[in-house]
């Protein structure tokens, strides 16, 4: 634009100049046409020029990299341990009888559930009744004769010895009866709690016997998860601790706390044990199901996190990018937990650093970045 209008002022100078000389008209409408000529070009040149520069600015923005960007803020971030797990009842019985006998009679079946003191299995009781019924009788004659001996003894009639006899006879007959009397009860096999009888092992007429198995009994409404975890946890979980039970075979999840955390460390292994009560009352959860666990062992409200997938590595450690005033800058941190997607930043980044979170791949530290939303 200078350039036209100092063409402007030369032509306006020149015709002022020939007008003073006393140029020819012919003259002065030739030199016009000239100045014209020279003019246009000069129009033409300036609009290549801005033409170029529009150019260039497309060029450089061509250049930039199109990244995502995320504000760095503090967040809540949990770090969890996996762990296998078992499930298995705080009721799962196996019983047997307390004496041996022949097996007259079994009034349940397995799947049956049945309640506790309800008899499960009869043995044969006849000897031992007809042996109770002898000594009912004999306790009979022994109780009337310490009583007659008792108020005999009271009027100072026979000798003291004679009356010790008498009631030492009586007492020993008394608990004797008493005895054989428990006995008896114990001919009939018994459910110790309440629950689902699972299995019977005897058939009628077979003969039971101390430590053998007459059958198992599980009550499996409240039901234990137990896993073994790793030595180095030891001081990091707590009761209370929550923790997530993913059912796989189930497709169901839970969620809980650790109610006994072991206090022994198992030489073999270096674990120690932890467990979680659950209610059962549906029965889908069944005794030596496997569990998978997540427990808590780590927890912040204000965490720096970011995703694990942004974070590179090279010889002089793990870095990101972030943006600084439109520019990759290269920033190298240390990494603490890592869970799922996401990792803590323990140094190197603070909050509200511009963090690059897509087309990092494309960066290197300088680039000029075309920040998109």
């Amino acid at each position: 634009m200078k350039k036209l209008v100092i063409l402007f002022c030369t032509a306006a100078f020149v015709l002022t100049s020939c007008g003073d000389q006393g140029v020819s008209i012919e003259e002065k409408q030739n030199k016009l046409q000239a100045l014209k000529s020279e003019m246009v070009t000069l129009k033409g040149t300036i609009n290549s020029l801005e033409k170029e520069l529009v150019g260039s600015e497309i060029i450089q923005k061509a250049l930039s990299v199109p990244v995502r960007v995320k504000t760095l803020v503090g967040e809540s971030f949990h770090h969890y341990i996996e762990q296998p797990g078992t499930v298995s009842s705080k009721e799962n019985v196996l019983v047997s009888a307390e004496m041996g006998g022949l097996i007259t009679g079994i009034f349940a079946k397995e799947g049956d559930w049945v309640k506790a003191g309800t008899t499960i299995i009869e043995l044969d009781s006849e000897i031992m009744q007809n042996n109770l019924d002898e000594l009912e009788f004999v306790l009979a004659l022994a109780k009337t004769t310490f009583e007659r001996q008792e108020r005999l003894w009271a009027q100072e009639i026979g000798s003291e010895l004679q009356f010790l006899q008498v009631k030492n006879n009586y007492l020993s007959l008394k608990n004797k009866f008493a005895a054989t009397k428990a006995q008896l009860k114990k001919l009939n096999v018994s459910a110790p709690i309440s629950g689902t009888l699972e299995e019977i092992y005897l058939n009628t007429g077979e003969l039971a016997a101390p430590g053998i198995a007459a059958f198992r009994i599980v009550n499996a409404e409240n039901v234990l998860i137990e896993a073994d975890v790793a030595e180095k946890y030891s001081n990091i979980l707590k009761k209370k601790t929550p923790v997530t039970i993913h059912f796989k075979s189930l497709g169901t999840s839970r969620n809980a706390h650790l109610n006994f955390i072991g206090q022994v460390i198992n030489p073999a292994n270096r674990t120690f044990k932890v467990n979680i009560e659950l209610n059962n009352a549906e029965g889908t959860l069944k005794p030596n199901a496997v569990a998978s666990l997540e427990i808590r062992d780590f927890s912040s409200n204000e965490a720096l996190v970011v995703p694990s997938q942004i974070v590179k590595k090279d010889m002089r450690g793990d870095y990101l990018y972030i943006s600084d005033k439109g520019i990759a800058k290269k920033k190298y941190i240390k990494l603490g937990l890592s869970h799922s997607d996401k990792s803590m930043i323990l140094e190197g980044l603070n909050l509200g650093d511009i963090i690059i979170v897509d087309g990092y791949n494309e960066l290197v530290s300088g680039s000029k970045l075309d920040i998109k939303e």
